[in-house]
């Protein structure tokens, strides 16, 4: 193993990431090596273009910048981003409706707030790393439209809020890393968005389905 697959390894198996490592491996596909970012190109891209990225941000690139989802989120590459009135954009959706900020003045915070630029005085999340985990989860429920539905006291009785974003809308049925059921809550009397992987996932998805009809 070389020295950077080595690295590489380390930073998926850091306390910040390998729960984020472990949800993409367990319900997207493989997320390997090959499909982080060299070290040197992303210095010569920070040069050329002059960003002062956050740690948290740096990291995530060294990780997965050049992997894909596939899904509703489009994830910038560095040579992508651009600093507009203070702000970075590191996300956009492929309907160019939202964009996912990181203001300048936060470069020094090392796992900094994102904004959204729906509400850009609000914080979204409350860390980027955390940002990351809920984007990953939003494409996992929505990108197909194939979800079940569960009324709302189902689900909040039996599964576990996430805390990965500041309104509390993702849970699962234990941590991230090793769930089998996530979830996406639209609180009050709205539907509760579910998926499943694996057989104790589904068991517990058609628990609360009986459970719901009850």
């Amino acid at each position: 193993m070389s020295d950077d697959e080595s690295n590489w390894e380390n930073l998926a198996s850091s306390p910040r990431w390998r729960d984020v490592v472990a949800l993409i491996r367990n319900w997207v596909g493989p997320l390997v090596h090959s499909m982080g970012m060299p070290p040197d190109s992303l210095d010569v891209i920070l040069r050329a273009t002059g960003l002062t990225l956050p740690h948290a941000v740096l990291e995530w690139n060294l990780l997965a910048g050049r992997w894909d989802q596939k899904g509703l989120n489009d994830w910038l590459p560095p040579q992508d981003m651009i600093m507009h009135e203070g702000r970075i954009v590191v996300l956009g959706d492929i309907a160019g409706v939202t964009g996912w900020e990181i203001r300048a003045v936060d470069a020094d915070i090392e796992d900094p707030p994102v904004y959204s630029s729906d509400v850009p005085d609000d914080i979204s999340h409350p860390s980027f790393s955390k940002f990351v985990a809920a984007m990953i989860i939003n494409d996992i429920l929505f990108a197909d439209g194939n979800y079940v539905e569960l009324k709302p006291q189902a689900a909040r009785s039996a599964l576990i809020p996430l805390n990965l974003s500041t309104d509390e809308s993702l849970f699962a049925d234990g941590p991230l890393e090793s769930a089998t059921v996530l979830v996406f809550d639209y609180h009050g009397d709205g539907p509760v968005c579910a998926k499943a992987r694996a057989p104790a996932g589904n068991a517990l998805l058609q628990q609360l389905r009986i459970e719901d009809r009850v």
